[in-house]
């Protein structure tokens, strides 16, 4: 009964430890969906269309003057223009619409969007893809 019991704690162990042994580390020595050694850093960019831009409905991208912007947007805001891009998954809030087309010449816009931290290395601006637009209306002159 002993020899028993002791050969199948032993089985249970050696079952244990080479389960162990294949499983690693999960998130160790794993290629990263990311396509490598991306760190994510949120750019946020507040600013301006152009008199001259009127993105319409089926347009992936658009040109903003950048006014303000925070950390990772530094660069952004030195150069005075970003090129936002547009995907699907873009959630646009423009008084109401939900649509880029809703968008107007000189309108004041908060892009919210991600980039890899090495992207944004020394003073790099590769085009944002957007997250999430906010736009208001350009204010009225007095």
């Amino acid at each position: 009964m002993r020899i028993k019991l002791f050969a199948f704690a032993l089985l249970a162990s050696l079952v244990a430890v080479s389960a162990a042994v294949a499983g690693g580390n999960p998130g160790k020595g794993k290629p990263s969906t990311r396509g490598g050694d991306c760190r994510p850093a949120h750019v946020i960019l507040a600013g301006t269309l152009g008199a001259d831009v009127d993105p319409a409905d089926g347009d992936t991208s658009f040109v903003l003057t950048v006014k303000r912007a925070n950390r990772f947007g530094r660069a952004y805001k030195r150069s005075g223009t970003a090129t936002i891009l547009v995907g699907p998954r873009t959630k646009i809030r423009h008084q109401g619409a939900h649509n880029l087309g809703a968008l107007a010449p000189n309108d004041r816009v908060l892009v919210q969007a991600k980039a890899c931290k090495a992207d944004l290395k020394a003073g790099a601006t590769p085009d944002l893809t957007a997250r999430m637009l906010t736009a208001h209306a350009a204010r009225a002159s007095s």
